[in-house]
């Protein structure tokens, strides 16, 4: 296979789910959500009077990529893609999926020591080529300090001029949207897990106020229900107190939902939010899978 070959096969989306009558002519009254990792891109279209989820596409790597690896194939799925590359969207807004976060409460915070927070999170200073970025968590009373490369934001920027662009860190639309999930299920204290290859988030929560928030590698799903289990007993909090709603790369038949279920009585997989409305084929798009992406759309909503 040539080099050129190679280059065609990456960039084909591994899920494409789009209405139809979603054209160029909706773009300025509707919003793109990205979310951006070093295993893949996704992107979806919401329209903003409605409410209505109209588009996804997944890029998924069978590698973890560098960030300038990531970087390019960025540039080229945009190149080819007649409604991404507009410059004309109401708002455009990109989560960036890394483990560079800290979460600051908002009466702590000081705009003048983000690079610190950030040093402390990661255990090693900011990099010239990491672009430091913040932004208040509503409901939690927090600021999120994250970094993103910088040749991520400086294109992006200067893609979307034309547009409204805001950046978060993933957990924050995942935070969003563990909050509200009480309202959809009716209970004071949820355990909330997105899982990815090789690891994934815990969000505990007690009746819409925030209690924990990190993200954990891990190999083993002992080494899972280990890590769940320790974080439940430093807050007090039984396992039988609690619903733990799982979403991401995972299935209800899962050896980790399994394990989870020897311990933890009240487990039952996610959706994506309701505040949502989602067109015929986006519908039929496992909502557990994109809950990150969706929730992106609905922090400044």
């Amino acid at each position: 296979m040539t080099h050129s070959e190679n280059q065609i096969i990456e960039i084909i989306p591994s899920l494409l789910a789009g209405d139809a009558s979603f054209d160029i002519e909706s773009i300025p009254f509707s919003t793109l959500c990205i979310e951006v990792d070093e295993r893949r891109i996704r992107f979806c279209i919401i329209r903003d009077e409605s409410l209505e989820c109209v588009w996804i596409e997944d890029y998924g790597f069978d590698k973890v990529l560098s960030s300038h690896e990531v970087f390019e194939r960025l540039k080229r799925i945009f190149k080819g893609h007649l409604l991404w590359s507009s410059n004309s969207w109401l708002n455009v807004r990109i989560a960036i999926n890394s483990h560079a976060f800290s979460l600051i409460p908002s009466l702590l915070f000081d705009e003048q020591g983000v690079e610190d927070y950030l040093k402390l999170a990661m255990g090693r200073p900011v990099t010239d080529d990491e672009t430091v970025l913040w932004h208040e968590v509503p409901l939690v009373h927090a600021h999120n300090v994250f970094s993103v490369p910088t040749l991520w934001y400086d294109w992006i920027i200067n893609h979307f001029s034309s547009s409204h662009i805001s950046f978060y860190h993933i957990t924050s639309p995942l935070i969003i949207g563990s909050l509200v999930s009480h309202a959809e299920n009716e209970v004071l204290k949820i355990v909330s897990l997105y899982f990815e290859a090789d690891h994934f988030t815990m969000i505990i929560s007690d009746s819409n106020q925030l209690l924990f928030c990190n993200r954990f590698k891990f190999q083993h799903a002992s080494e899972l229900t280990y890590l769940v289990l320790f974080a439940l007993n430093q807050l007090n909090i039984t396992p039988d107190e609690v619903q733990l709603i799982y979403y991401g790369e995972i299935a209800s038949d899962s050896e980790l939902v399994v394990e989870l279920a020897r311990f933890i009585p009240n487990l039952s997989i996610g959706r994506g939010p309701t505040t949502l409305k989602y067109s015929r084929r986006c519908g039929d798009i496992p909502g557990h899978r994109y809950f990150g992406l969706f929730n992106t759309f609905l922090v400044s909503s």
